[in-house]
């Protein structure tokens, strides 16, 4: 399910990304990750082996590539702080908008001390923006930096509400003293606007989470709390719109996968303030068995009963598809 996740937003307009599960077979977190993407996900009657055999029987009759292990391609992804950040833009960054979320404020600390030592050392010439974001419902740093004037600025921390960032819900971040000298030690190198904070919603959140799992990127809340916060600096123009930007999620969307299942059902408690969009919604398909095909997940086939079944369940799948055999 990863390698079609991942295959399917870089392939072109008229290709579909499906996914063949045994039905009952999987846990609601392994569902998440090609449903995120936006593949069309088969529950079929069986095991795994069985879905198996179904895919490649449509591989061999039908215009289907398989993406899962018997294909050689994969695309790995790794995330990366200040140096493999820098390594990876040939240690030019001053034109890059580093996003990280906020909560317990570790990562936009080790974000920042990282490009200050590459600075100090001259490895690079220019400092990249950092924007931190968090979400309305755990906003202390943002509060802080709301305030303009450094000298009237006054740290408090804050009664969290529910969340879907869960990993950044925290009132009273234990890295705020770093974060507060090392703010400073920036914005003295690269200007005031090279360190910025915004907050967004719970809504913003999900919503962006789900539009980067389309695309490609499997993220986690905290990321799409990330690029919720680019799209908000880009619309307040605290950014400049050319700019590339290299977002920071925290963890793989399978930790959080209770969210985007909350998302699809429409079932999030009236405190998350998340109403799903319907054209983000997505929802496996079941393939019903009529009574005189025979099932192997009732009873021991023999070859003639077991490719029957696999010729009428493949068919259902090519429909599904609208595939034609070829």
């Amino acid at each position: 399910s990863a390698a079609a996740a991942l295959y399917a937003s870089y392939l072109v307009n008229g290709v579909t990304s499906a996914v063949l599960l045994p039905q009952g077979k999987v846990t609601p977190q392994q569902l998440g990750q090609p449903l995120g993407s936006g593949a069309q996900v088969i529950e079929i009657p069986g095991v795994f082996d069985d879905c198996m055999k179904v895919v490649e029987y449509l591989a061999e009759n039908f215009p289907v590539a398989l993406m899962n292990s018997k294909n050689a391609w994969r695309i790995l992804g790794q995330e990366s702080y200040s140096y493999e950040i820098a390594q990876a833009f040939d240690y030019d960054v001053a034109d890059l908008v580093v996003v990280v979320p906020i909560g317990n404020a570790g990562n936009i600390t080790a974000v920042m001390e990282g490009f200050l030592k590459l600075f100090d050392l001259q490895i690079i010439t220019g400092l990249p923006i950092i924007l931190g974001v968090q979400s309305e419902h755990a906003n202390p740093v943002f509060l802080y930096y709301l305030e303009t004037d450094p000298a009237k600025r006054r740290y408090r921390a804050v009664s969290v509400r529910p969340s879907v960032a869960q990993a950044a819900m925290i009132g009273n971040p234990v890295s705020m003293p770093r974060v507060m000298r090392l703010v400073d030690e920036y914005r003295r190198a690269a200007g005031e606007n090279a360190i910025q904070v915004l907050e967004v919603s719970e809504q913003e959140i999900m919503d962006a989470m789900l539009m980067a799992n389309r695309n490609g990127h499997i993220a986690c809340t905290q990321g799409g709390e990330c690029l919720a916060g680019v799209h908000k600096a880009t619309q307040l123009g605290r950014i400049p719109p050319h700019r590339l930007a290299v977002l920071d999620a925290t963890a793989h969307a399978m930790k959080f996968a209770m969210f985007q299942e909350k998302y699809f059902s429409d079932s999030f408690e009236p405190e998350f303030e998340v109403t799903p969009r319907k054209e983000l919604q997505n929802a496996p398909h079941l393939v019903h068995i009529p009574d005189e095909v025979p099932r192997p997940d009732l009873r021991q086939l023999n070859d003639e009963e077991f490719r029957a079944f696999v010729r009428f369940t493949a068919g259902v799948v090519a429909e599904l598809l609208g595939l034609k055999p070829g």
